[in-house]
């Protein structure tokens, strides 16, 4: 399609934001600092030179500068001077560049600790949450826990969202979306391919999809058509109207349904379908009522109201704050929580200018408001139907992403491996001799080397020195409690033999959560069934998961 509109001379618009108040600050700052002292006029006259500012008004510009000196970025003299503060020199060092500053989470998957992958701020802000799918390394996780530096995955079976990266995918235009539509209705159509430079072999593959929709009874979603598709819990809106309509239709439909059915909505965009996952059925008649109840000309407020309410937005207005030089490059929003950081700029031109931009960067409202009014004329007619081998096309495309899930067999042994490669110090009880092995090479049997007695404690190797409180005199009450510990501990392994160990051994996991789980099974059942031991290892999972999501409020 883009080379076709390429060959036709058919180029994309450009357009230039207006107004970016960000930029404007950032500008305001860096003259400042350039000029020592100017004047508000001279420098009002110099920003409006610049054509993304050609019509910026006086009355918005006064504004900016108010908010700039209450931050103590610039100051205002008599007689409307600006001048520079050491302020100034620190914010322009830190924002020579409008390039959003990222740091990196580590993603780890919580069985086998191994990285995954790395996460950006932007997508752990917006949508970091426990609980929240995801697609990283073609395998889909769900997150159990946010940390300083890294985010603990445990694998899922459901699809989840791929997160969003600096570099993402080029948006697809209006535009060429529609010509792809375009294309779908000549096929339907019977029409030859007389037009677009694509390889025959290329062109069949559309033809033979196409073929295959009409052949099982389906509507074919092309440039005159939309088809709601229901399965249950998911909904397809095939609509060939690109990226960012798509996302500006599907964000509008989902907060809609949010409010309706009182529970989160799921999303997922590509230029040619939104896709939705609900907690409850919904059928696609109340898809296509919100359709044609949203007003056109209320898109703008619309957006404006379900961004300003939204995870969405969070990540812009980190950034926009920093280039506004309300807060510094290195400001911890952990430290006061996001939540509070929104109340704080939520009725001011920092949360403005974040959903500005985000409109800007993400969404269409011209081309969507174009759309809309295009579907309640029903010149863009609206057809409700089960799952079409086109929308299962788009499923798979998203499924894609992914290779086969592990078996839960291959997780459990990537938790068998990590525990047995833990480095652990025994020491025994009767004579206090202490010797180190991996949890792999000890014995079934743990028996002293120096005494030959068979109460062992084991302990990770970094936990050595409690071992010497054992033998402490005059222990505090913290410390007794420590020592029942160490005795239970010692016990579960001489009861319990090696599983003992590698129930200790495990994250999270004290000697008081090593029972419940031990009890469930004798020392022969473990090593002699391999479901039994398979379901043990499952119950050291389940625990670590457990631990991880809730290490904030008890200690192991």
């Amino acid at each position: 399609m883009i080379a076709h509109k390429a060959l036709k001379g058919e180029i994309e618009k450009v357009k230039i934001r207006m107004n970016a108040l960000s930029v404007l600050s950032n500008q305001i700052i860096s003259m400042a600092l350039e000029y020592g002292e100017i004047t508000a006029e001279k420098m009002f006259k110099i920003i409006k030179r610049a054509y993304p500012f050609h019509d910026l008004s006086e009355k918005m510009f006064y504004f900016i500068l108010k908010q700039l000196k209450q931050q103590r970025n610039i100051w205002i003299r008599d007689n409307n001077i600006i001048t520079k503060r050491r302020n100034s020199r620190e914010y322009f060092l830190e924002n020579i560049s409008m390039i959003p500053d990222e740091k990196n989470y580590a993603a780890v998957d919580i069985a086998s600790r191994e990285k995954i992958g790395m996460l950006d701020e932007s997508y752990v802000l917006n949508y970091g949450f426990e609980g929240t799918k995801l697609v990283l390394n073609g395998r889909a996780w769900k997150i159990v826990r946010k940390e300083e530096d890294k985010i603990l995955l445990s694998p899922s079976k459901e699809i989840g969202e791929a997160p969003s990266w600096t570099g993402e995918d080029i948006p697809v235009p209006y535009e060429v979306a529609t010509e792809v539509g375009r294309l779908r209705r000549k096929i339907r159509n019977g029409e030859k391919n007389n037009e677009y430079p694509c390889s025959e072999t290329t062109f069949k593959k559309i033809q033979k999809l196409i073929e295959k929709q009409i052949k099982k009874g389906f509507k074919t979603p092309d440039d005159e058509n939309i088809t709601i598709e229901v399965d249950k819990k998911r909904i397809i809106i095939n609509a060939c109207f690109g990226t960012k309509v798509n996302e500006t239709l599907g964000r509008i439909i989902s907060a809609f349904l949010a409010q309706s059915i009182g529970e989160s909505v799921g999303i997922n965009i590509d230029p040619y379908r939104i896709y939705l996952e609900t907690a409850a059925d919904i059928p696609g008649e109340k898809i296509k009522k919100i359709l044609f109840e949203i007003k056109p000309e209320t898109l703008r407020y619309l957006l404006n109201t379900i961004l300003r309410n939204s995870n969405y937005v969070r990540w812009n207005v980190i950034h926009a704050a920093r280039k506004f030089g309300a807060i510094k490059k290195d400001f911890d929003y952990k430290k006061i929580g996001m939540k509070k950081l929104m109340t704080l700029f939520g009725k001011t031109m920092v949360l403005d200018e974040a959903i500005d931009k985000l409109i800007w960067d993400r969404m269409d409202v011209e081309n969507t408001r174009r759309v809309l009014e295009k579907i309640q004329k029903n010149e863009i007619k609206t057809h409700i139907q089960k799952i079409s081998p086109i929308a299962t096309a788009g499923l798979d495309s998203i499924r894609g992403l992914m290779i086969p899930l592990r078996a839960d067999r291959a997780i459990l042994m990537a938790l068998k491996k990590r525990i047995e490669n833990t480095q652990i110090i025994l020491v025994c009880t009767n004579c206090r001799f202490k010797w180190y092995k991996t949890v792999r090479r000890i014995k079934d049997q743990l028996r002293c080397p120096k005494c030959g007695a068979i109460k062992i404690l084991v302990l990770k190797k970094y936990n050595k020195e409690k071992a010497e409180l054992l033998w402490k005199k005059n222990r505090t009450p913290a410390e007794n409690r420590e020592v029942k510990r160490l005795h239970k501990n010692a016990s579960l392994v001489l009861t319990y033999k090696k599983p003992a160990v590698y129930a200790l051994m495990a994250r999270g996991i004290g000697p008081d959560t090593a029972a419940r789980i031990l009890q469930k099974y004798s020392f022969e059942d473990i090593n002699k069934s391999e479901e039994k031991q398979i379901d043990f290892l499952k119950n050291i999972l389940k625990a670590e998961l457990t631990y991880a999501r809730t290490r904030g409020f008890w200690d192991k």
